[in-house]
């Protein structure tokens, strides 16, 4: 069942190899998209598991949902592109190679989940337990924590996309064009589908919600560099 993950965790290359001799159906496609499931259900619970157990169920159900949707949305405008460019690649080679991308990020998720359940069960205190600065701060690290994770997960995921890319695509396809153009959706959709679908961590001056009021409001972006990292570094 999880042969082609367990490839692109021990053996890169051979995936690569299946890739280029065109023997990836959708079956084996489904794999991948299985373990990201499963990867990102146990990261949805270490990330929302510390604000209560109805927000690690609802965590749980939305990060997968977030990977997957993301993927595959990116996946369709990934083969546009690489259609215009002439990589050569198929549908279903696109979107396999989109999803294996994803699917070593996934690795690394499982990897760092015990440092990120560290930092969840013994960095936060309880909301009346400390003073409000004090559980602000803590809640505002850890959730740079998760973003950094998620970062860092990216980066690798990304890493390995740029290693297939390479070994699968045409010589005269301007490759590191078709990289560039599948990075930025990659940021662009995955980031904010991430805002569109939070709570993931859950703040502790808050109730618990399956989604925020103002879901549609404001950007990732705009959280990130003219929030989180201000009051953490000034």
């Amino acid at each position: 069942m999880f042969k082609l993950p367990l490839m692109l965790l021990l053996d890169r290359e051979a995936f690569w190899k299946t890739l280029r001799e065109h023997d990836i159906g959708w079956a084996k496609v489904a794999s991948m998209v299985v373990f990201v499931i499963i990867a990102c259900t146990v990261y949805g619970v270490v990330m929302a598991g510390w604000r209560s157990p109805k927000l690690a169920l609802f965590a749980a159900t939305k990060f997968p949902l977030l990977f997957i949707g993301s993927t595959a949305t990116v996946a369709i405008f990934n083969w546009m592109v690489a259609t215009i460019v002439g990589s050569g690649l198929s549908f279903r080679e696109t979107v396999a190679l989109t999803f294996a991308s994803m699917t070593v990020a996934c690795w690394i998720l499982l990897a760092l989940a015990p440092v990120a359940l560290f930092l969840s069960l013994t960095g936060v205190p309880k909301v009346g337990e400390a003073p409000t600065a004090e559980v602000q701060f803590a809640y505002q690290l850890m959730l740079m924590t998760h973003v950094t994770v998620l970062a860092i997960a990216g980066v690798v995921g990304n890493a390995s996309l740029f290693n297939g890319l390479r070994a699968v695509v045409r010589p005269a396809c301007p490759m590191m064009a078709l990289f560039a153009a599948w990075i930025a959706l990659f940021a662009i959709v995955g980031c904010q589908m991430s805002w569109i679908l939070r709570p993931f961590v859950g703040n502790p001056f808050t109730e618990v919600a399956f989604f925020r009021a103002d879901a549609f409001k404001g950007n990732f972006f705009e959280m990130v560099f003219g929030n989180l990292l201000p009051n953490l570094l000034f």
